[in-house]
């Protein structure tokens, strides 16, 4: 018992004389200092994570603006290809003196399903007036009026579709209209006029729609009927993409 208290009684005096000298000062103060810099690591890091973590969600929302404009770009340089690949399928050539033409383009079809309707982006015409559609010195059909800035394209498969024509070396005279989609028929043809299968027909210019000698295609089949002849066309304009045609806007 003796020994123990006098154990205790020197662990006092030890711990007294730490405190006298200092030596627990020391050692608190060493205790304190590594914590301090700890925490002070432990925010610097939190910083730098948030700094990092801001600066990452930052740049990916860059990138994604980026992406979104230079997808845009692409699809506005698709467009603006496909335009100038149809364009180029339009070819010019020389229009008789005295002619204007313009150059106007398919929007879309104007009455689905049917594909020989569509709406052209010209819209300076009357209600009463007809104009022909020409596609590579072809004929492609007509242009009517339509509602707003644009025209009712008909094209040439379509039965409105209706113009003046000559059939052959002989200029057999007739009415040529949408049959199919890949036949024309020509009506009231003379019955003493001579034409044959294979005979070439072009527009005669004579009902104010076309000017003469614009191609419509070959006569495929003849028909003799008693007061007239009627004649099957294969048609040489035929596409089922219409992009871009000449209008002829004047007609001397």
């Amino acid at each position: 018992m003796l020994r123990v208290a006098a154990l205790a009684i020197a662990a006092l005096l030890v711990l007294i004389a730490a405190i006298r000298f200092g030596w627990v000062s020391g050692v608190f103060t060493e205790a304190t200092g590594f914590i301090k810099s700890r925490y002070t690591a432990v925010v610097q890091s939190a910083k730098d994570s948030y700094t990092a973590h801001f600066d990452q969600a930052e740049t990916i929302e860059r990138l994604l603006e980026e992406n979104r404009l230079l997808q845009e770009q692409k699809e506005t340089i698709g467009a603006l290809a496909s335009e100038i690949k149809n364009i180029a399928k339009l070819r010019g050539y020389e229009v008789p003196l005295g002619y204007k033409m313009v150059t106007v383009r398919a929007i879309s079809y104007a009455e689905i399903p049917n594909m020989q309707k569509v709406l052209i982006d010209y819209g300076d015409i009357n209600d009463s007036e007809v104009r022909g559609l020409i596609f590579n010195n072809q004929s492609a059909g007509i242009a009517i009026k339509a509602t707003g800035s644009y025209s009712k394209a008909i094209l040439n498969g379509d039965p409105d579709c209706s113009y003046s024509v000559s059939i052959g070396e002989f200029e057999a005279p007739g009415i040529a209209s949408g049959k199919s989609d890949q036949e024309m028929i020509v009506r009231y043809i003379p019955a003493w006029m001579t034409i044959r299968e294979g005979d070439e027909v072009v527009t005669n210019g004579l009902d104010g729609i076309f000017f003469a000698g614009v191609k419509v295609g070959v006569v495929s089949k003849v028909n003799r009927l008693n007061a007239y002849i009627e004649a099957i066309v294969k048609p040489y304009y035929g596409s089922f993409n219409p992009g871009y045609f000449y209008l002829v806007e004047s007609v001397r």
